[in-house]
């Protein structure tokens, strides 16, 4: 299969500060030809089916912030080979970002959120529920030792212009974890701050290993991050709130995580009960790995995207 591939920047770079950002196309990499487009992507009239099985915009296009890069390009609807958009950061320009998808008549929408069903029936295409999950080659069980009975990293969101039902769920966490002075690491910026957050995907994915329990809430706009799949990769017992309509029965209480109340009124009460139960903790560990491993990778979602498109029966005969 051969795939044009247009992103923004240098996301696709593994040293790119968020590595997720290019894990699908490195997947894809290793099952398809991907020839890579960086830049103003203004026309696709020079994209013929006899060379070009599918058009992917990927995850870093989708980060930027101009609203020219969501307009209309050239000739990319009147494509007779499938195009796909996967949708990020829908807190930021959700609605030009659709838009974009509608007015150049994408075929398959790539949505990590909830409302992909919504965003479908408003774009007209075919939409996927595609888990932002993790690469089991990053994360892993490490032989470290357990250091931090709780640990987190990550923007807080919490004094940020960003506006969301669980915005300052992070920053009530940290504060009731510090006024029951927890043994944790806590590694929090605010928006649009790189200072406190930690400098290496390798260190991350340690400091994940030196943990007993791992916080993983869901974002401002309900989003459910690579950070769950991270976790539970690296065999350490994720810890998260309770979005049951977000999550779609995927992550279960007492068997693949543990999920606290957004009012954080049992917080206390699980973190001593798993602490102190080694082997419910490692219970919950055993089957999130399993999970994960099996379903919820970067390999598994490239693999799911590839069946898609071969779905359209429009793959050249050179594929």
């Amino acid at each position: 299969m051969n795939i044009l591939y247009i992103d923004h920047g240098n996301t696709t770079d593994k040293n790119y500060m968020y590595q997720y950002y290019g894990d699908l196309y490195r997947e894809l990499l290793k099952v398809a030809n991907v020839y890579v487009y960086q830049g103003a992507f203004t026309s696709a009239e020079q994209i013929t089916s006899s060379k070009i099985d599918c058009v992917v915009f990927g995850l870093g296009y989708f980060t930027q912030t101009n609203p020219k890069v969501y307009g209309e390009i050239k000739g990319l609807k009147d494509l007779d080979i499938p195009v796909v958009c996967m949708l990020h950061k829908p807190q930021t320009m959700l609605k030009e970002k659709l838009e974009f998808c509608k007015i150049n008549n994408i075929d398959i929408l790539l949505d990590p959120h909830i409302t992909y069903k919504e965003h479908g029936e408003y774009i007209g295409c075919d939409a996927m529920r595609f888990w932002f999950t993790a690469d089991p080659s990053v994360y892993y069980p490490r032989e470290v030792q357990k250091i931090y009975d709780i640990g987190f990293s990550g923007a807080s969101h919490g004094s940020g212009k960003i506006q969301g039902p669980t915005r300052d769920l992070r920053d009530r966490v940290h504060q009731k974890l510090l006024d029951s002075n927890r043994n944790m690491f806590w590694n929090s910026s605010k928006e649009g701050s790189l200072q406190y957050r930690i400098k290496s995907v390798e260190e991350y994915a340690t400091k994940i290993n030196q943990s007993k329990i791992w916080v993983a809430t869901t974002g401002p706009v309900l989003d459910v991050s690579p950070r769950y799949f991270e976790v539970m990769l690296s065999k350490t017992l994720l810890l998260c709130n309770n979005m049951p309509y977000e999550y779609e029965g995927l992550f279960q209480d007492g068997v693949n995580c543990v999920i606290f109340e957004n009012d954080l009124s049992d917080l206390d009460e699980k973190l001593d009960y798993y602490l102190s139960n080694e082997d419910a903790m490692n219970k919950i560990i055993d089957n999130a790995y399993k999970m994960a491993i099996e379903n919820y990778t970067w390999e598994t979602m490239a693999a799911k995207l590839i069946q898609k498109i071969r779905s359209y029966n429009v793959i050249s005969s050179d594929s």
